[in-house]
């Protein structure tokens, strides 16, 4: 790593660091021959400090990243979905040797974590979101002692796919409010079984917070939670957030609009009867007749069952959320 020099800078500017345009330019090209799926790279907002540089022997940017911080207090949702104290990195990476120009990123970026005076004990994490297909940054990431934890996968909108039927007894309908205790019921399960790959924590009210969750969703109108049913008995669900409440997710993908699915459930007595593919075939359908370009959703990247089922399903990698705990296991 000699030669490469990195710094940190604490100011606030009024706008964008335009010094910093020839790097996002650099990591535009890198990503688009990596995956015409990724968004454009942007410049860092006014409010992205500290934020961390690196320049190569001439003096030119090769590296950016934003740090932030983010923490979950008893009885918040997001308690459920990771520690407490978590650290993340957004890189920006250029140059004609990206691998060495992250690794002098991630350096730097531990040297910060250690000079922090809170949030990096045993209940917290380094994250850090990376193109699935750059995989230029696989071996620094690793090097630092990250390991891949979650997966943002897509899916492109497809004409004239036929449905795939349920099995003979099996019906398959939208969820109304009259549903909540069935889908209740599921999603408990569903986060039953995360727990084991380390994404999600239960907690005291989380039943209680599922319940005020998808009794606001269930409310709706249309609801967009497809139920599936065995003689009348709730088997698995499909949620999926249509594109005027996925507009988070314009950052991660180019295409437009998006769709997310936030929670896919078969029973674990009634798996692979072909139910799962069944629920995600009558979304697809739902959502490529109302011209949804691309669905996107999140899975374990440790899970045996998601990531097979998903790929089947027309889904593949865009981002993988790279992650050490403690925060300060970041080599």
């Amino acid at each position: 790593m000699s030669g490469y020099v990195a710094r940190v800078r604490h100011d606030e500017s009024p706008g964008g660091d335009v010094g910093l345009d020839p790097l996002v330019r650099s990591a535009a090209r890198r990503w688009a021959d990596a995956d015409p799926l990724l968004p454009e790279p942007v410049g860092f907002a006014p409010n992205s400090y500290p934020l961390l540089t690196v320049s190569d022997e001439d003096g030119h940017p090769v590296a950016a990243g934003s740090m932030h911080y983010t923490w979950y207090q008893p009885g918040e949702v997001g308690r459920i979905w990771g520690v407490p104290d978590q650290h993340w990195l957004t890189p920006i990476i250029g140059g004609p040797e990206p691998a060495r120009a992250l690794d002098s990123l991630l350096t730097s970026w531990r040297d910060q974590l250690e000079d922090l005076p809170t949030g990096t004990g045993s209940e917290s994490a380094a994250l850090v979101s990376w193109p699935a297909r750059d995989v230029e940054g696989i071996i620094p990431l690793q090097r630092h002692g990250l390991q891949p934890y979650t997966v943002l996968a897509a899916r492109q909108r497809r004409r004239g796919v036929p449905p795939s039927l349920p099995p003979r007894d099996v019906t398959i309908r939208l969820a109304d409010i009259s549903d909540l205790t069935q889908v209740v019921g599921l999603l408990m399960e569903e986060h039953r079984y995360e727990q084991h790959f380390g994404g999600v924590f239960l907690q005291p009210d989380t039943a209680e917070q599922t319940r005020k969750v998808s009794a606001r969703a269930l409310n709706r109108s249309r609801s967009w939670i497809w139920l599936a049913e065995r003689r009348g008995r709730a088997v698995g669900l499909l949620w999926v957030s249509p594109p005027e409440r996925s507009r988070w997710a314009r950052s991660l993908v180019r295409a437009r609009p998006i769709a997310h699915i936030g929670y896919a459930v078969v029973t674990a007595a009634e798996r692979g009867h072909g139910i799962g593919t069944a629920l995600v075939s009558q979304a697809h359908q739902a959502l490529d007749s109302h011209g949804v370009a691309v669905s996107v959703l999140n899975y374990a990247e440790m899970n045996p069952l998601s990531g097979p089922f998903w790929h089947r399903m027309g889904y593949r990698p865009v981002w993988t959320t790279w992650e050490v705990r403690p925060a300060l296991a970041l080599r």
